[in-house]
């Protein structure tokens, strides 16, 4: 990101003091900072004048921006015209160099942070809590009709001690409303420049215009100074332009982020507060124009390679919901979840959500955990849990896989959880390993015809087409397995005990 001179001068005065200036233009931008070299072209840098050089009009750039360290160098640059900023208060070259080193690498990286931003069409919300954060300054964004779209706060050290909910309140107060009705706004409603509200909200503006059309403004606060209201008007002009980008992508703001955010406030109560949350959740889907009585899921997000920390989940939430606009990414601690609403209403993701699931997660290097399908809100919390076991037991099972859903390895999951149990082999139906041992001895493999038939829901029929057998063989057989074992086959807790039993065995 180059910079104009006002937020150079107020850069340097939050820094080291006060600062002089002369002969400043407000039109030119600068770039990275450089020494003071009369051999070299200095123009549209910011160059940094020692107090023994002496620039002149033939060896300065009138297109630089000079810093000045003493009063001398100062003097030469004003006499001969060059545009420059002198520290008023003793400095050493080597603090002021790196300084000015340090602010063009952290703006080069939040350039690049907002174009990757444009780019995968992260939405509105993430411009302005990365521009906030770096630049010190609270934004906010409301579109044509001033609802919310977007907020984000800044550093309070830096450009005034406003809050992004500061500007809202401002934005939806009687202030607003008269210069909204008044013939000045009328007029700055078609300006594609930054102008202040009258009066004393020290509050700054910049329309928003896609295709000439007015959608939206963006706004901030200063803290009342020149030398502030410059800085401010330079960023709201820089996001500005991000997020006309972002909304000729786009189309729209979308829906305001703060439907969203209740969404995804009313998850983070579901996991703390289990089904008493679901009725919050409830509402706030409701607000959100789901259906009611939608089905959901909830998928468990994870990377396959090492974890990168909230920077990763940040990632992975956008580019889900970048497939899935109106699905909502959620953290748990150091894990990511997404509920889905799988439906065929307005803001489902529709039936074919698993064939869609498939090239998302191999192509974003992720496993993900499904949960079982539910209508029932209160349910959600169980479904977090259900994601997290899928994911857990299919990775086990099944590596090369992408996806898991719960209804396949819920069965294996209890069964190992069984398992563990040192204690369980003692507690495993003693009818196998009666015919373990009869079929080591006679190879009469009575314990293959009893797993087929049960794999054959007890049907003998079935069962005897299976093993290749005749059907009153097969009866012969089972019949010799009920004279050693004693087994009821027509008692169900008997066929659930044989069930578990096998599967803890691994038979």
């Amino acid at each position: 990101m180059k910079v104009d001179s006002g937020t150079v001068e107020y850069l340097l005065t939050k820094e080291f003091g006060p600062v002089s200036s002369g002969n400043l233009s407000r039109r030119l931008v600068y770039d990275y900072p450089i020494l003071y070299d009369d051999t070299a072209e200095m123009g549209n840098h910011v160059v940094l004048l020692p107090q023994h050089e002496r620039p002149s009009a033939q060896t300065g750039s009138p297109q630089a921006l000079y810093i000045c360290l003493g009063e001398a160098s100062a003097r030469f640059a004003d006499d001969a015209g060059l545009a420059y900023l002198q520290v008023q208060e003793p400095i050493e070259f080597r603090s002021l160099y790196n300084f000015m080193q340090d602010v063009f690498v952290r703006n080069e990286r939040l350039d690049a942070r907002l174009q990757a931003y444009v780019s995968t069409y992260a939405g509105f919300q993430p411009l302005l809590k990365a521009c906030a954060i770096a630049m010190g300054c609270s934004f906010s964004l409301v579109d044509s009709q001033f609802r919310p779209v977007a907020q984000a706060v800044g550093n309070a050290e830096h450009a005034g001690s406003s809050t992004a909910d500061d500007v809202f309140d401002l934005l939806e107060s009687e202030i607003i409303d008269l210069f909204m009705s008044s013939q000045r706004y009328r007029h700055m409603r078609a300006s594609r420049q930054v102008f202040a509200v009258p009066g004393s909200t020290d509050l700054l503006m910049k329309n928003i215009f896609s295709d000439g059309r007015l959608v939206g403004t963006l706004a901030a606060r200063y803290d009342g100074t020149a030398i502030s209201a410059r800085y401010v008007m330079y960023l709201l002009r820089y996001l500005g332009a991000y997020v006309e980008a972002m909304y000729t992508l786009m189309g729209s703001f979308g829906q305001s982020p703060t439907v969203p955010e209740r969404v995804k406030a009313a998850l983070a109560d579901v996991q703390v507060r289990g089904e008493a949350g679901g009725a919050m959740l409830e509402v706030a889907l409701a607000e959100a124009g789901h259906e009611p009585q939608s089905p959901y899921v909830v998928l468990k997000i994870e990377r396959s390679f090492t974890h990168e920390g909230a920077e990763a989940l940040d990632y992975l939430a956008r580019r889900f919901e970048l497939v899935w606009p109106n699905a909502y990414c959620f953290p748990s601690g150091e894990d990511l979840f997404m509920l889905a609403d799988i439906g065929e209403g307005p803001f489902s993701v529709g039936t074919e959500f698993l064939h869609d699931l498939l090239p998302v997660a191999r192509d974003n290097l992720t496993k993900v955990g499904v949960s079982k399908t539910f209508t029932d809100l209160r349910k959600t919390a169980q479904a977090i849990d259900q994601a997290g076991i899928a994911l857990e037991q299919g990775k086990e099972a099944h590596p090369q896989n992408w996806y898991y859903r719960f209804e396949e390895y819920a069965l294996p999951w209890l069964v190992s959880r069984i398992s563990c149990d040192n204690r369980y082999a003692s507690a495993c139906h003693p009818a196998i390993e009666a015919l373990i041992a009869y079929d080591s001895e006679h190879g009469a493999g009575l314990l293959d015809t009893l797993k087929t038939f049960m794999r054959c829901r007890y049907n003998a029929t079935d069962a005897s087409k299976a093993l290749f057998v005749a059907r009153s063989t097969l009866l012969n057989r089972l019949d010799r397995i009920n004279e050693l074992t004693g087994i009821d086959l027509d008692s169900p807790e008997e066929r659930l005990y044989l069930a578990l039993s096998l599967a803890c065995r691994g038979l």
